[in-house]
């Protein structure tokens, strides 16, 4: 059966590329994985970073797996909200209905991408798409058609989930 892995990017530094921490993380969680026939990723540092670590090889940049048009201030903004709210920056993106009707555009375009992974990848293909927390809240609730309210969960750096080509979602760590 055919899978699709949505990750979060490792840990990073304020300016967006990943800690020394971050890439030993990385290099932990790259030992957990199988070999993915097609990797994408947004086209932030942190995620291009990820992927690299994780499988080695390149990945396609995608920038349906990144992040709304946010200003610095924002994300600067959104971050160090994020610090203190227990669903983490979705959480704060959530309860902005400027930034939820962002991200809820954003979910959907990485849904798409999801979908159009799904008809490149051989029988049995698996892909690994490095993106994140609040856009993969989004799309999430987008691929379970699960109502578009509040964020009800945070991904951590390397977590996120699981889908099957016969749409089933799972968390992954």
């Amino acid at each position: 059966m055919k899978y699709i892995q949505v990750r979060r990017h490792a840990p990073k530094h304020a300016e967006g590329h990943l800690t020394e921490e971050g890439k030993r993380f990385a290099e932990e969680t790259k030992k957990r994985l199988p070999k993915f026939n097609i990797i994408l990723s947004s086209d932030k540092p942190r995620a291009v970073e990820t992927a690299k670590l994780l499988t080695g090889i390149m990945p396609q940049i995608d920038k349906r797996a990144g992040t709304p048009a946010f200003t610095l201030d924002q994300e600067k903004r959104l971050h160090e909200l994020g610090q203190n709210h227990p669903f983490g920056i979705a959480g704060v993106i959530f309860e902005n209905q400027e930034y939820k009707k962002m991200i809820k555009e954003q979910g959907q375009q990485l849904s798409t991408l999801i979908e159009e992974t799904f008809s490149k990848l051989p029988t049995n293909g698996c892909a690994l798409i490095i993106s994140h927390d609040g856009v993969m809240v989004a799309a999430e609730k987008i691929l379970k058609k699960a109502e578009f309210g509040k964020a009800n969960k945070t991904f951590k750096p390397l977590a996120g989930f699981q889908v099957s080509e016969n749409g089933e979602t799972e968390d992954v760590e």
